[in-house]
């Protein structure tokens, strides 16, 4: 067993610990530290003094993941339409138009601009 796993299954051990050292009657030599993972936000507490996630999310570098997807997602915050001008928080990277009923409305405004650019060329 690992010192991750023994973690991961002793966690209400480690927050009593926890509680007992801010009482001031913990073991000061295996201090126990509370954190929030990195990845799913969730409380862990650990003895490990360079750990930044929980047990599940070290696993398969899954936290890293959730990293990245909310780096991603607060980047892409308040984007502007191109058809209406309203701000929105696209689910997906390339997005430009909030809603499909704005991406109809402005393919269908090029579309007819470009068909009334063509009748104009040709009388």
């Amino acid at each position: 067993m690992t010192h991750a796993e023994y973690e991961y299954e002793n966690q209400e051990d480690l927050k009593y610990l926890w509680y007992l050292q801010l009482s001031g009657r913990g073991d000061e030599y295996a201090p126990v530290r509370r954190i929030k993972c990195k990845g799913c936000e969730r409380v862990y507490f650990t003895q490990v003094h360079c750990v930044k996630f929980c047990y599940h999310c070290q696993q398969g570098n899954v936290g890293a993941m959730y990293v990245k997807r909310r780096k991603s997602l607060k980047k892409r915050e308040n984007t502007v339409c191109k058809n209406c001008g309203n701000t929105f928080t696209p689910k997906r990277a390339g997005a430009v138009y909030c809603s499909s009923a704005c991406r109809q409305k402005a393919y269908r405004e090029r579309v007819t601009d470009e068909v009334s650019e063509q009748k104009g060329h040709l009388l």
